[in-house]
């Protein structure tokens, strides 16, 4: 069983507790630690929970950073833990994004490398890859950096042997059964089998200046060289530009 019947509560010092909820990767235990951040989010703005600094949910567990001035640790932990046992998924996704993704040859170094692993034709790994909608387990890594789940099994591939000192920005990449869009230039493993257009990082946004959010859904379309050119160029209006790529909001 992914879920715990009982969630732990576990001391990260003397300034956080990150509470598991799970023990695998698992979209219903991922759910559950969304609906977690989000209530501890509700019960900060209400004025109940106290010295609270920051929220982060991950994969299987949600750990909570407060500032001991402001609030006793142990006191913390035992409403955080009231909280992850009446805790329940969302009933929707923050987010569904429809992003395009170019999968030519100059942008995908390793999509003959994931053919000879999986056996399969380049035409039959991008149809793979675009036929499956992925969730946002978490972010991490880097700013930007989303960790997507999950592709079809037939394309999952291990890293790597030897990692790449600069991935470039916006590269499309997928390890295991997850996929990701790197950032900006960054050392990276994982196998690069296309590109996306728009950045997903952008500090002119500056409310959200990254594209994802834990638990928004992704999905792509294909396009290709001389579409992603265009739509890579400049734009006067970047809101805008990144708006047109939601594809729906929660109600």
């Amino acid at each position: 069983m992914a879920g715990y019947l009982e969630p732990k509560l576990l001391p990260m010092g003397d300034t956080a507790w990150t509470i598991e909820l799970g023990d695998a990767i698992d979209i219903d235990v991922n759910a559950r630690c969304m609906g977690l951040a989000a209530a501890v989010h509700a019960e900060v703005d209400a004025g109940t929970l106290s010295g609270v600094r920051d929220v982060v949910p991950t994969f299987r567990s949600v750990t909570v950073h407060f500032d001991p001035r402001l609030a006793v640790g142990a006191h913390l932990g035992t409403l955080l833990l009231a909280l992850a046992r009446d805790v329940s998924a969302p009933a929707t996704a923050k987010r569904s994004w429809r992003l395009p993704a170019c999968f030519d040859a100059r942008l995908a170094p390793d999509l003959p490398v994931v053919t000879a692993q999986t056996g399969l034709s380049e035409a039959a790994v991008i149809a793979q890859f675009l036929s499956t909608s992925l969730r946002v387990y978490a972010m991490g890594f880097m700013p930007g950096f989303a960790y997507m789940a999950s592709i079809p099994e037939v394309l999952a591939c291990p890293r790597l042997s030897t990692p790449r000192t600069q991935v470039p920005p916006k590269s499309l990449a997928i390890a295991g059964r997850m996929a990701a869009i790197y950032p900006w230039v960054s050392p990276g493993g994982w196998n690069l089998i296309g590109a996306v257009p728009l950045p997903t990082f952008d500090l002119s946004h500056s409310a959200a200046p990254a594209l994802f959010e834990a638990g928004d859904v992704v999905s792509f379309y294909a396009i290709d060289w001389e579409e992603y050119a265009h739509l890579e160029r400049p734009v006067a209006d970047p809101v805008a530009f990144r708006a047109q790529f939601l594809s729906g909001l929660p109600e």
